[in-house]
């Protein structure tokens, strides 16, 4: 179990382990730039987050919210790095309470891929609603949201292809 002592510690702390699963992450090119790109911004903005005192209210500094907005344009502007665009509410949940972003409604035409739709968007569903896990284990559970993201992302770009096939149109 790992414990962080506050709200900016813990936000530190998935900050990095964001960082790490993107360095973890295999691809060449402009993704892999895409990728140390973000780690960097992460790191940075863990770095502005461990900087706020204990007893320190849970506001965001302008520093860390900076690298976090850098972060996720990079991911929005490279979807092929499979972050989801609204990674930094993965880093802020420990400071204020809000819904963790879901994928858009994919639309598969293919039942097979409509079923992994619906088994993806359930995992991530019941992932995010896991405290317990997000508490106690917020390394392990962000890996598991990661690699349930990146899945999703690969599983967009099947049905983008299977939905454009000839059979496929009305």
């Amino acid at each position: 179990m790992t414990t962080f002592t506050t709200p900016h510690a813990q936000a530190a702390q998935r900050a990095r382990t964001i960082a790490e699963i993107a360095r973890d992450r295999f691809a060449d090119g402009p993704i892999r730039a895409a990728l140390l790109a973000i780690a960097a911004h992460m790191d940075r903005a863990a770095d502005h987050l461990e900087t706020m005192l204990p007893g320190a209210d849970k506001a965001l500094p302008t520093q860390a919210a900076e690298q976090l907005s850098n972060a996720e344009h990079i991911a929005a502007k490279h979807p092929a790095a499979r972050f989801p665009a609204e990674l930094g509410a993965y880093v802020l949940a420990p400071l204020a309470v809000r819904a963790l972003p879901l994928p858009a409604p994919l639309h598969p035409v293919t039942p097979r891929l409509a079923l992994r739709e619906t088994d993806l968007r359930n995992r991530l569903i019941q992932l995010h609603e896991d405290d317990d896990h997000q508490e106690d284990y917020p390394e392990e559970w962000l890996r598991s949201v990661f690699t349930t993201w990146q899945k999703f992302m690969r599983l967009a770009d099947e049905v983008r292809v299977d939905n454009l096939r000839p059979c496929n149109q009305d």
